[in-house]
């Protein structure tokens, strides 16, 4: 690619193209991680950590958990 990265290698519309398709496998993940929470007894989700901003944050035994960062707080 002459030194090109792939993004810069790609047109205005096909970026365009895999942003959308993202955002559509990202709507997909977040949706089935939701119904495997709803599967398990006493476990949900909540907002992004605020401390590693990596992950979702799980409720569970009255408890936000982080399970990249371990970061927690009892509610």
């Amino acid at each position: 690619m002459d030194g090109q990265t792939m993004a810069e290698s790609l047109s205005k519309q096909e970026l365009a193209q895999r942003v959308v398709k993202l955002e559509e496998r990202l709507d997909c993940l977040e949706t089935t991680l939701t119904a495997v929470t709803d599967e398990i007894d006493g476990v949900s989700l909540s907002s992004q950590c605020g401390h590693c901003e990596k992950s979702l944050l799980l409720v569970k035994d009255e408890t936000l958990y982080c399970p990249h960062c371990s970061n927690g707080h009892p509610l």
